[in-house]
């Protein structure tokens, strides 16, 4: 089994679109709907999984990174961010062995999350607590589930230890938990696993959030200076870049043109920060899209909720052009 890497990929001739599979660094080009609830059902052994294709498993090794919002998946995929949520209570499932298809795809450790992407179909998604050296999750599953191009699926492990059926979680439910969460840092060996491509082609490097109604360097949130850095010396170790669009966005709080401005401030400080470690200034190129493209909506919740909410809409996307075409 030749093993692929989060920096270079044997099955598309960019390295920058499986960063996209593997890391939490995740641009959005489109806005991301709430999520379809994951239905599962009984494992019957005659009929699933019937999506699994055989290759290569995708390697996931980076750890440490936090969780920003995942981008739309491609219609051809269906994405699943699958979190371990932090317990305050002693009935916790700890460790959670992740399985995919009856092979090992991650161990999540409490406030830790893993996202990868699936062929449409049915799949065996289960998430066992320290079961080795059995590996019942492996051996024995009990439930399977039905996935649908084009959608991402939020689920939780199960606070039942004994139970690996995932809990859905819609898209607000789970992004309050997540962010603050780290990446798994284990090494996928599920060979269903593909590389995540999302709509737009947006290359996923990376969004930097903006706290409220901020603008400067001292406004980024906390982990958003380490993924400027990270986008920094991607850019610079590839050979052929044509541009960098730096892409500022708002919040929908406050009126159209106090959020336009606010956007390109926004892009300006990230082309600023990028320029200090490197990267040369005319390859980048900056814009403001207003409060016109968010990442969730918002709107149904209350204040303090939807304050929280809309930190996924105070960003700055960035995307990458090498050659012929936009990664």
């Amino acid at each position: 089994m030749s093993h692929v890497n989060k920096y270079s990929s044997l099955c598309r001739k960019s390295a920058v679109s499986l960063i996209s599979a593997l890391l939490a660094f995740n641009v959005m080009a489109n806005p991301v709907s709430d999520n379809d609830a994951m239905i599962f059902d009984s494992v019957d052994t005659s009929t699933g999984p019937t999506a699994s294709t055989s290759g290569p498993a995708v390697i996931m090794k980076h750890t440490g990174l936090q969780y920003l919002p995942v981008g739309k998946i491609d219609s051809s995929l269906s994405q699943i961010v699958f979190y371990n949520p932090k317990k305050s209570s002693n009935n916790t499932i700890g460790v959670a062995d992740v399985y995919v298809d009856r092979e090992f795809q991650g161990a999540l450790r409490e406030g830790q999350f893993s996202v990868f992407c699936l062929l449409p179909g049915k799949h065996i998604i289960e998430a066992y607590k320290n079961d080795a050296p059995h590996y019942k999750g492996k051996e024995v599953p009990r439930t399977i589930t039905q996935l649908i191009g084009g959608k991402t699926y939020f689920v939780e492990t199960n606070s039942d230890k004994d139970n690996g059926t995932p809990v859905p979680v819609t898209r607000v439910a789970a992004e309050s938990q997540l962010f603050g969460y780290k990446s798994s840092a284990t090494i996928n060996r599920a060979s269903a696993v593909k590389p995540c491509e999302y709509v737009g082609g947006m290359s996923q490097l990376g969004n930097v959030l903006f706290n409220f109604a901020g603008n400067k360097v001292s406004d980024i949130e906390a982990g958003g200076i380490e993924i400027v850095k990270n986008m920094a010396k991607h850019i610079n170790s590839l050979p052929q870049i044509q541009r960098v669009d730096i892409v500022g966005h708002a919040d929908p709080i406050g009126t159209p043109e106090f959020n336009q401005k606010l956007s390109e401030l926004r892009a300006e400080t990230v082309k600023k920060l990028l320029i200090s470690y490197g990267v040369s200034g005319s390859l980048l190129f900056t814009s403001g899209e207003g409060a016109n493209n968010p990442t969730v909506n918002c709107d149904s919740l209350e204040s303090k909720e939807r304050n929280y909410c809309n930190r996924a809409n105070r960003r700055v996307d960035a995307l990458i052009q090498s050659n012929d075409s936009a990664e």
